[in-house]
C-alpha cells in the first residue's frame, strides 16, 4: 500500500514525464541539460527515485516551467498539492 509521500513522488514522476514527452525531449537530452545520468532520470520518471529540491529546479529550469507545476496536485480539487 502506497503512502502519501509514495504517491506524490509518482504524481511527480509522471508530471516530468508527460511534458518532457510533450516538448520532444529525450531522457537522454534531459539528463544531459541538467547534468545528471540518464539513469536518475530513468528512476525519477518511473517514481523510484527521491530526488533532491536541487534536481527537482534542475528539471524545471530544463523543461521551462516553474518547480511548482509539478508539485500542484490538479485531481484533489485544484489545491496545492502535497501537505
Amino acid at each position: 500500500m502506497e503512502n502519501n509521500f509514495e504517491k506524490e513522488l509518482k504524481g511527480i514522476s509522471q508530471k516530468i514525464k508527460e511534458i518532457r514527452l510533450k516538448k520532444k525531449l529525450t531522457q537522454s537530452s534531459l539528463a544531459s541539460s541538467c547534468d545528471v545520468d540518464i539513469r536518475t532520470i530513468q528512476r525519477i520518471e518511473k517514481g523510484t527515485f527521491n530526488m533532491s529540491l536541487k534536481i527537482l529546479f534542475l528539471i524545471s529550469d530544463s523543461l521551462k516551467i516553474n518547480p511548482s507545476e509539478l508539485l500542484i496536485n490538479k485531481e484533489s480539487d485544484n489545491k496545492s498539492s502535497i501537505y
